[in-house]
């Protein structure tokens, strides 16, 4: 007996994608793993009201934060192997983003303090989220995650 995913020969561009999801998020945790081990003489470095932001800063953005990179970690590798929580786990990911970038752009001060442009970024990650979560959708109804 047969099913979809022993029949449909999953395409190259399938694991491009997989691989590049997995060193985007990778990079996130090199981020967030900066930022958690920041020295205090890098931290001096930055203007008082950057500082403040920083210190104002809930530790539930924190977790929002760990919980968008290393649940995006984890997700691409689920994908790489083939597995269907991947789509759940890149969704749980996607929460922490949109979670961590609410509380940064629409509850503090952010933009009055970064500016306008600081904002760009951000909404490419978001993006990118969207995305990775809906190519694991695609992936699941084609019966390439198992």
């Amino acid at each position: 007996m047969t099913n979809a995913s022993t029949t449909s020969k999953i395409p190259t561009w399938f694991y491009i994608i997989a691989v590049v999801a997995l060193i985007w998020n990778c990079m996130g945790v090199v981020a967030y793993l900066a930022e958690a081990f920041m020295s205090d003489e890098i931290f001096s470095s930055f203007t008082k009201e950057v500082q403040e932001l920083y210190n104002k800063r809930p530790s539930w953005v924190t977790g929002a934060y760990a919980i968008a990179v290393f649940g995006g970690v984890l997700a691409s590798m689920l994908l790489l192997l083939r597995k269907k929580l991947a789509k759940t786990v890149f969704l749980i990911s996607l929460a922490g983003v949109i979670a961590q970038n609410v509380y940064t752009f629409v509850i503090s001060d952010a933009l009055n303090v970064l500016g306008t442009s600081s904002i760009y970024f951000p909404i490419v990650i978001v993006v990118i989220a969207v995305l990775l979560f809906l190519f694991s959708n695609y992936a699941t109804k084609k019966g390439w995650l198992v």
